[in-house]
């Protein structure tokens, strides 16, 4: 099987919130959608996903074939894309672990949708024959039960190849495999834009992600509304979110976008403040529910480029270790 098939054939990696939604809206493009579900194994089995949204209203998406793990999944079928939708948590085991034994064609392309930085390394490192979009997901959604999903109005990914530092790209720009990819999101009813530079977007979307998630937790569990109704605490996350382009623009050597650095932060807490409904940052969801929080790729990763670029990071060190701190309470 090829891209080229009419009949994309799609393995959705984990069956959350954000798997759930984009793995339901390729569905709809006409695309053959497989999960791997864990925790929400037996609900999704008997009756599909229940999705409440306000873009696209309430539905129950059924998908084509259910598997409890990678391994049989892979024996049962073969895939064109591997949508990796799983929490990326190497501090605790390699994000690669779920798919050793697995037998993967070498034209299966993985698309990795996770938060943070560095997250492609621990696929790259064991599947190096086959080729990677990086993916960054913009979405307002969150699972309430097992199998209820919550959707908002947000949904949109920004997705490009991966490119080891060691290995040049010889394709052309849009990639084949991007542009299909990008066909399919939109006849599903999301948006989507193909990146010729996917790390300077991953470091844009880290300016959000390293601030408004773990202070979300840290400020006492609050979401966006409440958040934005604190000026001086819509400051401090300025200030951290300036750090963070800091030592983005060290690791990619220059600005991480087209608008004033002064005027990123603005620029990405703006669309958040108007929105009827509230955003629950994923740290919070996962703080709330005491899952293991995305602090190592998140957060981490970044304080070590920042010693690696000699960048100053005082304040997003310690919300760092506020945060591990805080999770220690209750893993």
């Amino acid at each position: 099987m090829t891209i080229a098939d009419s009949n994309v054939q799609i393995l959705v990696v984990g069956g959350g919130a954000l798997g759930s939604m984009f793995g339901w809206r390729l569905q709809v493009s006409g695309c053959s959608v497989s999960f791997v579900c864990r925790s929400n194994y037996e609900v999704v089995s008997q009756s599909g996903f229940r999705i409440e949204s306000t873009r696209f209203g309430n539905n129950q998406f059924i998908p084509n074939s259910l598997y409890r793990n990678c391994k049989d999944a892979f024996d049962k079928q073969t895939f064109d894309y591997v949508l990796i939708c799983t929490k990326s948590l190497p501090n605790l085991s390699n994000p690669a672990d779920m798919l050793l034994g697995c037998e993967i064609d070498s034209r299966t392309v993985f698309v990795l949708m996770q938060n943070g930085i560095n997250i492609e390394r621990y696929f790259y490192s064991e599947f190096p024959q086959n080729r990677f979009i990086s993916a960054i997901a913009y979405i307002d959604t969150k699972q309430v039960e097992s199998g209820v999903i919550v959707h908002g109005e947000a949904g949109s990914l920004t997705f490009g190849i991966y490119t080891p530092n060691e290995i040049k790209d010889d394709g052309s720009f849009p990639s084949p495999i991007c542009q299909t990819l990008e066909t399919h999101l939109i006849a599903g009813g999301f948006s989507a834009k193909i990146s010729e530079n996917i790390q300077r977007d991953r470091w844009l979307k880290l300016v959000w992600n390293s601030t408004l998630n773990p202070i979300s937790v840290l400020a006492g569990g609050l979401n966006s509304k409440e958040i934005f109704k604190d000026p001086e605490l819509v400051n401090f996350i300025t200030e951290v979110m300036m750090e963070t382009i800091s030592i983005g623009e060290a690791v990619v050597g220059g600005p991480l976008s087209s608008i004033p650095r002064e005027d990123i932060p603005k620029s990405l807490l703006d669309p958040i403040r108007i929105r009827k409904n509230p955003v629950y940052p994923s740290m919070l969801v996962d703080f709330t529910f005491k899952r293991p929080m995305e602090h190592q790729v998140i957060l981490k990763n970044a304080l070590d480029y920042a010693a690696d670029f000699n960048v100053n990071a005082p304040m997003l060190k310690t919300i760092y270790h506020l945060i591990v701190s805080n999770e220690r309470k209750y893993l």
